[in-house]
């Protein structure tokens, strides 16, 4: 069920709009593009099956890299994160993947500043398992950006979404695969405007925002920067609409 407002809804707006092209473009640019030709979930208000990583790269790429994703990042196969907005793309001549998180306000990165949390005593075996093997695929990750960018520090135990989304930005470019991971920052959402939150309101506002949560696992440094993986490559970058 679609939240009836927030960065979800604002997603969804932005998704059914007529410049839904031309304003994800903007956003990207240089560092990718996309076109007609391109597939996107979650599709419309209409059509919003959330967009789950695994069964994207099934029916985009192909099964193995299905297969490949879930032992990664799972001991049993479950549900694994979900994504505000997945695309193929084209990035330096080559088919890629646009990530998105989106936000509409400040609260939204403070909430998940904890890590991933796990109740032992009610957890099932296989949860605890996933839990394990969510932790080393983070690790494998942070332990190759590290040689490149010693002041990260991704982990489960901290920032937990933002870790696992870098994670899942390397492991994809390990494959061969390029891509952008885009932190958008709704401005102005109005329908979030109850005194409860602290709002969005210029992309200078959203970017300190960002800054100062991505500092606490060192992300911060690799904004606007390329990480050369493997086989390809991958940027994180912060935008506002």
């Amino acid at each position: 069920m679609i939240r009836e407002k927030g960065s979800q809804r604002a997603m969804f707006k932005l998704i059914d709009s007529e410049k839904f092209l031309t304003s994800i473009n903007d956003l990207i640019k240089p560092n990718a593009e996309i076109s007609v030709y391109d597939n996107w979930m979650p599709k419309s208000l209409q059509n919003d099956k959330e967009a789950e990583l695994k069964n994207f790269l099934k029916y985009n790429f192909d099964l193995q890299m299905y297969n490949k994703i879930v032992s990664w990042w799972l001991h049993v196969d479950s549900t694994t994160p979900n994504w505000d907005l997945v695309s193929t793309c084209t990035i330096d001549g080559k088919r890629g993947i646009l990530l998105v998180e989106a936000k509409a306000h400040e609260k939204e990165l403070n909430e998940e500043s904890h890590g991933k949390r796990l109740d032992k005593k009610k957890a099932s075996e296989d949860t605890i398992r996933n839990h394990i093997k969510i932790g080393e695929a983070i690790k494998e990750a942070n332990d190759e950006i590290i040689k490149q960018f010693p002041e990260i520090s991704i982990s489960r135990n901290e920032c937990y979404q933002l870790s696992n989304r870098v994670a899942h930005a390397w492991w994809l470019a390990n494959q061969g695969i390029p891509v952008v991971l885009m932190y958008l920052g709704f401005l102005d959402c109005h329908d979030m405007n109850d005194g409860k939150y602290k709002l969005l309101n210029s992309q200078e506002d959203w970017k300190n925002c960002l800054l100062n949560h991505a500092k606490k696992v060192g992300v911060d440094s690799i904004i606007d920067e390329w990480v050369d993986c493997v086989e390809s490559k991958f940027i994180t970058i912060c935008r506002s609409l």
